[in-house]
């Protein structure tokens, strides 16, 4: 470890260095040297600062010495100068200087004060407006800025934003104005806001008592207008009920009030003003002292011209005609735009109690006229809803669908409904209407015409369930007076409770005559081209049906005098249609030779008891067209019309079945003869002479063709005139003509005719269509 080196300090003498080993002794003196060369530096640095010290010093010194000589010279001049009149001068230069100093800090202060109250007027006015508050406070308070913009625009030095203020001013201004509009229209507001508001209009606008009440009431009227133009129930009674605000404000307002209004205003200065005072936007408390006097002691100026009752009342009434109308068009719009019943009703309800209530708001007047006007207008409605709903069993539509077939014969059947599922989990209501629609025939054209009818039928309904609460309606228990009250009130109450009733049903009535009597038409229409007269018939049948409802119901009388012709000819077509079919069947059965069973005839001489097959084919046949076109088709009238028809035909075809068989046994006789030997030809030929008879009874043969032809149509003469014995006339000439032929005597004749009854009694039923209705 090195020996550490001593500290020289702690020597007593330069001897005492050297008592330490010589390494020791050389460290030290490297210290002390290395000490003594830093010591030097320190001494010449001390040296270097003290010098420029004392150069600062020197220059000091030199400065104070020109300052001295300075104040030596001034001082001497001074002196000169100081006398008593050069005194006083410059005591009153120095308070001259004083008071105008003060005086621009006043009026600066002043104008700071100014412009910081209208700053402050303006802001609070604002804030009302947003808020809706007052529309007096805010005219005063633009009263006051107004004061003040005139006053700091006629100061020595107008402030940098005084045109900025007076452009906030004037749409201040007009926002009042707007303001004013809108709260002189507001619901629900008392009497004494609306006083506010006129005192307001008054105080911005400088106008005069008959401007403010022209004004309130063209606000009012716009705002009429504008409720009327929603078309709607609430607009229309948001229209009566400020209509009746109307009458009452300015009945109360003016002029009496609205003048007492005026007057207080111009009794207390405005800034005194209790609604000012309170304002602690405008903080008068620190600023009022600073205000010009005129603008502390101003009073507002109102213009006070007299406004007379007698001008009041024929304000209101110019204003009530031109409300009454808009109020009525309202009403006609709105109206307009309603398709129910029901609506327009409780509307008409609504309406017309707010407008009698007004009798009883305003005492002396009366508005029964009005209310007639109205009454007119809602039965106009209501007779239009009328014909609409009538008019909606238009049914050409429908007719006119692709879907107009008829229905199979498989479909009228109603035992075809035993193998479908009907749904029973609702009631029989399904089943029931299944069934109806099966038994008559109604198919996918005819059920959407029920279904239509149905509708319609419900709608007739429901409007004269609404007629019938027009006349139980109790207007005294919902009036704020009686009818007693009101002039022509006895006249106005059985208007309302019976007559306007009493017109929409009748109203109704015709409607449903011309609504019915147009589809009669329609229908009569197309039975010439129409190739489904099935439909149209079933049609005319639900048509009867809803045409005795109505008259039961409403006691609507439809006349039709066509219907009975409409019908005629109809079933003369389906008659037509049903028989061509067998007919023809019948006339070519009848053409092909046939064998007669007269092993099957009875007595003596033996004759049939029996038709033909072809003729019971036939029959047969001819039930089964009349079913399968329906038989809720055949009334006793379209059966007789049926059975004339098929009486004439019958004759022509069995007339030309008997010419056809005489022809092929003419042609069967002639190719015989031709065949056989000169002898029997002789013999055949000298017979032929020898015989008197018609040519076409010469065999056996075509004896008993003829006789059982002539039972045959003895048989269809009993059918065919089992409703009416007229209709078989057609057929009495072809049995006389063929008894000629036949050459039956009498008894033969009867007994003839009379298997043939027997016959047709026993055989009837099965033919239940044609069966007699004595039978049935």
């Amino acid at each position: 470890m090195a020996t550490q080196t001593p500290d020289p300090r702690n020597f007593q003498t330069w001897e005492d260095a050297f008592q330490y080993p010589l390494p020791v002794v050389r460290k030290l003196e490297q210290q002390l040297r290395k000490n003594i060369d830093d010591n030097r530096q320190k001494l010449r640095s001390l040296v270097g600062a003290s010098y420029r010290d004392l150069l600062g010093t020197a220059d000091r010194i030199t400065d104070m010495d020109d300052r001295m000589q300075g104040v030596e010279t001034h001082l001497a001049d001074i002196g000169r100068k100081c006398n008593v009149r050069a005194v006083e001068r410059a005591s009153r230069n120095y308070e001259l200087m004083v008071k105008t100093r003060e005086a621009g800090a006043q009026e600066h202060l002043a104008i700071v004060a100014r412009t910081q109250v209208l700053r402050n007027a303006l802001a609070v006015a604002a804030r009302a407006i947003r808020r809706r508050g007052d529309a007096l406070l805010v005219s005063k308070l633009l009263v006051l800025a107004r004061l003040l913009h005139k006053s700091l625009a006629e100061s020595a030095e107008p402030p940098r934003i005084l045109e900025d203020l007076k452009r906030k001013l004037a749409g201040l201004r007009k926002k009042l104005l707007s303001y004013i509009e809108h709260a002189l229209v507001w619901p629900n507001q008392d009497q004494g806001k609306v006083a506010n508001s006129l005192c307001a209009y008054s105080l911005v606008s400088s106008s005069t008592p008959k401007e403010v009440l022209r004004h309130f009431l063209q606000a009012r009227f716009e705002q009429l207008e504008l409720a009327g133009q929603r078309a709607e129930e609430g607009g229309v009674l948001e229209m009566l009920d400020l209509y009746r605000r109307t009458l009452l404000d300015a009945r109360t307002l003016f002029p009496r009030v609205f003048a007492e209004a005026l007057a207080e205003l111009a009794n207390v200065p405005l800034l005194q003003d209790g609604m000012l005072a309170v304002q602690e936007g405008l903080s008068l408390d620190v600023y009022a002292a600073w205000l010009p006097q005129d603008v502390r002691a101003f009073t507002p100026w109102v213009r006070h011209e007299s406004l007379l009752a007698s001008d009041v009342g024929s304000a209101l009434a110019a204003w009530t005609k031109q409300a009454q109308r808009v109020v009525q068009g309202a009403v006609e719009d709105c109206l307009g735009r309603v398709g129910d019943a029901g609506a327009v009703l409780g509307m008409r309800k609504k309406v017309l109690l707010q407008y009698l209530g007004l009798s009883g708001s305003l005492p002396g007047e009366s508005y029964v006229g009005s209310v007639n006007k109205l009454r007119e207008i809602f039965l106009a409605k209501l007779e239009g809803l009328a014909s609409e709903r009538a008019k909606s069993i238009a049914l050409e539509a429908e007719l006119d669908a692709d879907n107009a077939g008829l229905p199979s014969a498989d479909s009228l059947d109603l035992w075809r409904l035993s193998t479908e599922d009907l749904g029973m989990a609702h009631g029989a209501k399904h089943l029931r209407q299944t069934l109806l629609d099966q038994r008559h025939g109604r198919q996918v054209t005819l059920r959407a015409c029920v279904r239509k009818l149905d509708d319609w039928m419900s709608s007739l309904h429901a409007f004269w369930e609404l007629t019938l609460e027009m006349r139980s309606t109790r207007w005294h228990d919902e009036m704020d007076i009686d009818f007693d009250d009101l002039e022509d009130g006895a006249e106005l109450h059985k208007a309302l409770s019976k007559t306007d009733a009493e017109q929409v049903q009748a109203a109704l009535r015709t409607a449903i005559s011309t609504a019915l009597q147009q589809q009669y038409q329609l229908v009569q229409q197309r039975v010439a081209a129409s190739k489904t007269p099935e439909v149209l018939l079933r049609l005319l049948r639900e048509l009867d049906a809803r045409r005795l409802g109505v008259r039961k119901e409403y006691g609507a009388e439809v006349e039709i005098g066509f219907r009975d012709d409409v019908v005629q000819s109809l079933q003369h077509a389906i008659a037509v249609a049903t028989v061509d079919a067998p007919l023809e069947k019948l006339a070519a059965g009848s053409a092909k030779p046939n064998f007669v069973a007269a092993s099957l005839w009875d007595g003596t001489p033996a004759l049939p008891v029996q038709p033909s097959r072809s003729v019971f084919r036939f029959l047969m046949g001819l039930q089964k067209a009349m079913s399968a076109a329906g038989s809720d088709l055949w009334s006793a009238r379209a059966v007789d019309l049926l059975k004339t028809l098929l009486a004439g035909r019958l004759a022509e075809v069995l007339e030309g079945s008997l010419s056809h068989r005489d022809g092929q046994e003419a042609a069967r006789t002639n190719g015989h003869a031709e065949g056989e030997d000169e002898e029997v030809e002789e013999a055949t030929n000298g017979n032929d002479h020898s015989t008197e008879g018609p040519p076409d009874i010469k065999d056996e043969h075509s004896r008993r063709k003829l006789i059982q032809s002539l039972f045959d149509a003895l048989y269809l003469q009993r059918i065919a005139a089992a409703g009416d014995p007229s209709t078989a006339n057609s057929l009495s000439s072809f049995v006389t003509k063929t008894y000629e032929q036949a050459e039956l005597d009498n008894t033969a004749r009867e007994r003839l005719q009379k298997s043939a009854g027997e016959y047709a009694k026993r055989t009837y039923l099965l033919f239940g269509l044609l069966a007699p209705a004595s039978n049935s």
